[in-house]
């Protein structure tokens, strides 16, 4: 279970109150430094970057048996939570199962009786998404070979991990299976301005993910509240796994007038519009010193580069994205920015201050710009960013798609790009010579 808040006695209680066997642990991630040690439960410091997927990944570390069960701090387990779960033994091709999640009894204040009419978390409606099923790590039991082959939750991003850790969990070719009587009570928001922020969050999240899934769109919130106008919950879905999220649900729709429902669906569609410009980056310390050298990658990383990065002194990396299935841990000494992450908001701001400091650098780049490789302004952030890094060497790490980046990103900020020595730079080169020979233009993005 991560934890980040002051309701660490909650998520105590919450944990020993689960029903357990001979062999089973209890952890709890501490993603504040603020829990003491409780009698039965292992708690695991996990603090160097405030996100629920590093969280997560620390609690999963200090684990050892065959299956990991990830809870959230907000959700209440029911004592035989662990037997309901393992009462049909799994497939062997079944790398997670989704436990319920259904609206905690008692909602009193207006936010959390709306989040508990809607339903957000319900599992079953998350299988049903129309990209792919996707589902909640708030009750979560993942095969711990299949969280090790994924490498984990996806570090560095504040929303959205547990969705891209179940799609990369199917694109490997495990099953994502339902399990509807392993359920979670959840406590929705409790005020208006924590349900805002959390949406806000959500739509940045969302939109990370379609900047990192080719053909995923997110649906727009108004699209959603016209559809509820007929339905009153998201939970309600045909089969029988729905009954108790729909019983709470109609109750607390029946205490919350219908104009208020959909003006709070109003209110929280404006602040998804807003989220979907925005960075999926969580809260980070901030960077100890400029770096000597910045290395352009394009999917990053892999075992390979981080031997190198290792060997290249003070250096940050600024990658086009994260790799699609296996998500190799880079160390908390190596800076790395994704441009995957760079919310709309903060790429139009970044190529007004470009185009206006450097015109004719941004006219050059508009011109050799080549089929395939980004436009300037996916790569206006990591041009400012390398400005900040004053006298830093600039360094292509990978192939020639990582080429053409470096290349164009060196230039709009007026480096020179050095070439590398050594044999990493003679198979760039004869990467580069066949793919010029062949006619095909670099993808920077690399899918």
């Amino acid at each position: 279970m991560p934890f980040a808040g002051a309701a660490a006695r909650a998520a105590v209680a919450a944990l020993l109150g689960i029903a357990r066997r001979p062999g089973d642990e209890l952890i709890l991630a501490d993603n504040a430094g603020t829990a003491a040690g409780v009698d039965g439960i292992a708690v695991v410091r996990a603090d160097g970057e405030r996100s629920p997927a590093h969280a997560r990944n620390a609690g999963a570390a200090r684990a050892w048996g065959e299956w990991i069960l990830f809870l959230d701090a907000d959700c209440e387990p029911s004592p035989d939570l662990l037997d309901a779960y393992f009462a049909t033994p799994p497939a062997p091709d079944v790398g997670a199962l989704a436990g319920e999640i259904v609206p905690a009894p008692g909602a009193r204040t207006l936010a959390a009786r709306y989040g508990t009419s809607r339903n957000f978390l319900s599992q079953e409606a998350h299988l049903a998404h129309p990209y792919r099923p996707r589902a909640a790590a708030a009750n979560l039991l993942v095969r711990r070979s299949a969280f090790e082959a994924l490498g984990g939750f996806t570090e560095g991003v504040r929303a959205a991990e547990d969705t891209d850790f179940c799609w990369r969990l199917q694109a490997a070719g495990w099953r994502l299976q339902l399990c509807s009587a392993a359920r979670v009570e959840h406590s929705y928001r409790g005020s208006i301005g924590e349900l805002r922020r959390q949406w806000r969050g959500y739509a940045a999240g969302r939109a990370w993910l379609a900047r990192r899934y080719e053909g995923f769109a997110p649906e727009p919130a108004l699209v959603r509240a016209v559809r509820r106008v007929g339905i009153g919950s998201t939970a309600v879905t045909a089969g029988s796994s729905s009954v108790l999220a729909r019983t709470s649900a109609s109750r607390a729709a029946g205490r919350l007038a219908r104009g208020t429902c959909l003006t709070l669906d109003a209110l929280l569609a404006a602040e998804e519009l807003v989220g979907l410009t925005l960075s999926n980056r969580p809260g980070r310390p901030p960077r100890p010193g400029r770096a000597e050298v910045v290395l352009v990658a394009g999917r990053f990383p892999t075992p390979g580069d981080l031997d190198f990065t290792r060997e290249a002194g003070e250096a940050r990396v600024e990658a086009a994205a994260r790799p699609d299935l296996v998500a190799v841990a880079t160390g908390p000494e190596l800076s790395v920015d994704y441009r995957e992450d760079d919310g709309v908001a903060a790429r139009l701001a970044a190529l007004v201050v470009l185009s206006a400091r450097h015109p004719l650098r941004c006219a050059a780049d508009l011109v050799r710009r080549r089929p395939g490789e980004p436009d300037l302004t996916a790569l206006a952030p990591a041009a400012r960013r390398l400005t900040r890094d004053d006298g830093a060497r600039v360094q292509a790490l990978g192939g020639e798609e990582a080429g053409a980046g470096a290349r164009r990103l060196a230039a709009l900020a007026g480096r020179c790009l050095e070439v590398l020595g050594g044999d990493r730079e003679g198979e760039r080169s004869g990467r580069r010579g066949n793919e010029e020979r062949s006619g095909r233009p670099p993808n920077e993005g690399g899918r």
